[in-house]
């Protein structure tokens, strides 16, 4: 029965798609000039904030926002009048943090949830309905993204394993398996994740194409037709959570560092481009956990050495805006599809929506 539910919702999501549910990528995203100051619409009190928000996720049409939160609850926010709407899942104290949230591409009807404790939940978004979950025993999911088509997901996480999941079925496809680093000597960049995995990114327009990036200092593109290697491999970015995004052929990426700890790389060549100053004093250093492209010329990133999120033009390094948590880390961060409007949330919850004028 809960198959057949999520396969109405998805015949659902195609006539969205002919209409209101389609995703307006309009003119605006590309223009980084049009950009000016980021502003603070409201601040969004919630009654799970207590326990955090670990994920937050747009719908294709940027109408609802969702929030996973510390103990498993994921609660919708209705962006236009920034009140709460449907609370899809209490929360428990046995369950673990929805670290990742991704809506299938199509549609504002099918939104996928994964959690530190290794459970994916299906969720239909109108009848409010978990209509499956898929247990990853013995792995805490970091990273869940869409493929850009709809046709598959893909989780990554403790276990350093990458699974690729067919959206229509919602059985794991032949999946990468993360190298023994402890009793393999025959590693090479082109191999797994030798420690866990903290980001997972699909190319927004190659839809075969995804990044992944952790602890283990690098960031992997692979091709999901050809897993049993990473095609290109880009060294040195500490990834600690949502620290990875791709605009065009430019890749940003945040990490849990110091200095230099946000930066763009070449998508074809790996090469870094530029670092982008991130404000924050000498003391704090920046110590980045999310980002994302706004436009490709403005982005939007924070973590826990200021506690705030910042949206900088990367070609002026001029700070649009500054969304400040209290004395709380930014853990995560979601622009919607048009790239005008942003969410921040973070360990202490503090949900904040911001846009730019």
């Amino acid at each position: 029965m809960s198959r057949r539910r999520l396969a109405d919702a998805l015949l659902k999501s195609k006539e969205l798609d002919s209409c209101e549910g389609r995703v307006d990528e309009g003119p605006d995203r590309e223009m980084g000039e049009s950009y000016s100051d980021l502003f603070v619409r409201q601040r969004i009190p919630l009654s799970k904030d207590s326990h955090g928000i670990y994920s937050l996720r747009f719908s294709p049409t940027g109408i609802q926002l969702a929030a996973g939160f510390g103990n498993g609850a994921l609660q919708i926010i209705n962006v236009e009048s920034g009140t709460p709407d449907s609370l899809l899942y209490c929360g428990h104290r046995t369950r673990q943090a929805v670290t990742a949230l991704s809506y299938h591409p199509k549609s504002q009807n099918v939104l996928i949830a994964a959690g530190a404790d290794g459970i994916i939940s299906v969720y239909d978004i109108k009848s409010a309905l978990n209509v499956l979950s898929i247990t990853e025993h013995g792995n805490e999911i970091n990273a869940l993204d869409f493929s850009m088509d709809g046709s598959v997901f893909a989780t990554a996480g403790r276990d350093r394993n990458i699974r690729l999941y067919d959206s229509h079925t919602n059985e794991v496809l032949p999946h990468l398996q993360a190298p023994d680093s402890l009793n393999d000597d025959d590693v090479q960049f082109s191999s797994g994740h030798t420690r866990r995995i903290f980001a997972l990114r699909f190319h927004p327009g190659e839809h075969h194409v995804f990044l992944t990036g952790g602890w283990d200092n690098s960031i992997k593109i692979w091709d999901k037709r050809i897993l049993k290697e990473a095609q290109r491999e880009i060294h040195g970015p500490h990834i600690c959570g949502p620290g990875i995004d791709i605009k065009d052929n430019t890749i940003v990426t945040a990490s849990w560092k110091a200095h230099n700890a946000l930066q763009l790389w070449d998508f074809g060549s790996c090469r870094l481009l530029q670092d982008v100053p991130f404000p924050v004093s000498q003391l704090q250093g920046e110590f980045l956990y999310a980002v994302q492209f706004c436009s490709h010329d403005v982005l939007i990133a924070g973590g826990s050495g200021s506690c705030s999120a910042c949206a900088i033009n990367v070609n002026t390094a001029q700070v649009l805006g500054q969304v400040c948590l209290p004395n709380k880390a930014v853990h995560t961060i979601d622009v919607s599809s048009d790239g005008r409007t942003v969410a921040i949330a973070g360990i202490g919850g503090n949900l904040h929506l911001a846009k730019f004028c």
